[in-house]
């Protein structure tokens, strides 16, 4: 059967890291080749309207007596395609828009929202202009019978031209026509992905990003 590619949008991949928690970044690999779906398993189109991905992340200050700073905020899914049988994901993909990122913590302060998602966008973060959209393709899915996540979930993702596999866990349903998927917070490294932009100002960019999935996809 086809192979269903996965493209996400890296989860609006702020590359401003912060993130608290104590787990360390998920370790990125090599690319690896992407899962199949079986000729039984159903197909289900992502509902780009009630699906979300979101971010956090901060930096810290040279002057250690400056609080930690914080941002968190989100970017739109493009499109999407998972396939599921009897209630166990096989295959997927996702596609985000990255010109959508914002940061919803300076939503109530638009000149410096605009300040920051506008550096956020730029070379030294996201790139948009040149890398519009960030591509996760799933490779690997582990079916997981104990703890707070029913599935393990392997993939590519391909962020800024660099693709990289990655591993979080997520908690996958599918009923009444209907197919959701929440993962937990996992934490990656943004240098992992090329972007190297150390801070400036007295500040210094954390490397860590904490990514969120939210998506629900509807029968084909």
């Amino acid at each position: 059967m086809k192979k269903v590619l996965l493209t996400l949008s890296v989860i609006g991949m702020t590359f401003l890291a912060s993130c608290g928690g104590g787990k360390d970044a998920v370790e990125a690999t090599d690319a690896q080749e992407t899962s199949t779906a079986s000729e039984t398993a159903t197909e289900y189109v992502v509902n780009t309207a009630v699906s979300s991905t979101s971010w956090k992340g901060g930096k810290i200050y040279e002057d250690t007596s400056k609080p930690e700073e914080g941002h968190y905020g989100s970017v739109k899914l493009k499109s999407g395609t998972v396939t599921v049988k009897d209630g166990v994901l096989e295959s997927g993909s996702f596609v985000a828009d990255q010109t959508t990122f914002e940061s919803a913590d300076k939503n109530d302060l638009p000149d410096e929202k605009a300040k920051l998602d506008g550096h956020l966008k730029s070379g030294d973060f996201l790139d948009v202009e040149k890398f519009p959209e960030a591509k996760f393709e799933i490779t690997k899915v582990t079916k997981l019978d104990t703890g707070d996540y029913n599935t393990e979930i392997s993939g590519n993702l391909d962020f800024r031209g660099v693709p990289k596999n990655v591993t979080f866990k997520a908690n996958v349903k599918e009923e009444a026509g209907k197919v959701t998927i929440k993962s937990e917070e996992f934490k990656i490294n943004r240098q992992d992905f090329g972007i190297t932009f150390k801070g400036g100002g007295g500040s210094i960019i954390k490397d860590d990003v904490l990514l969120q999935l939210d998506v629900t996809a509807d029968k084909k």
